[in-house]
């Protein structure tokens, strides 16, 4: 998946101004690449440990998306999600698989921990797990 480093560097300064809480948001793109970062507000009982996507700004980025078609212009979709992981690598955790479907790139970022070099992974749920999915920078 080709991914822009400008969307890379907007999810780890959203993971940083979230701290301690995770950040969530949504991937946007044409095809095989992913173009924008949009950040979401998490939404989950428990922000410190867990990440929901609000549905509310999920479904305006649906139809921002849509309503930006044009005859010569490729079709951008939602077409993942990602967040960060606040002490731990970039590795999905039990609910991150849990919650995964089939037709999402999911990003991960972490650790967040100030100090530490915090990594960008992302992956592809297949057969029920969630698979390493390479990101080509451009």
């Amino acid at each position: 998946m080709r991914i822009r480093r400008a969307v890379l560097d907007a999810i780890r300064a959203h993971a940083l101004r979230d701290s301690p809480r995770e950040c969530c948001g949504l991937l946007i793109g044409t095809g095989s690449e992913v173009v924008e970062a949009v950040a979401t507000t998490n939404v989950a009982a428990d922000p410190l440990r867990r990440f929901d996507v609000s549905p509310v700004e999920h479904l305006a980025a649906i139809r921002r998306c849509r309503a930006g078609r044009g005859a010569d212009q490729p079709v951008a979709a939602v077409m993942g999600v990602y967040h960060s992981h606040l002490h731990g690598g970039p590795e999905p955790s039990p609910t991150d698989v849990e919650q995964a479907f089939e037709e999402f790139l999911y990003v991960i970022a972490g650790p967040v921990d100030v100090g530490e070099a915090m990594e960008v992974r992302g992956y592809r749920l297949r057969a029920g797990r969630l698979e390493p999915a390479e990101l080509v920078v451009f």
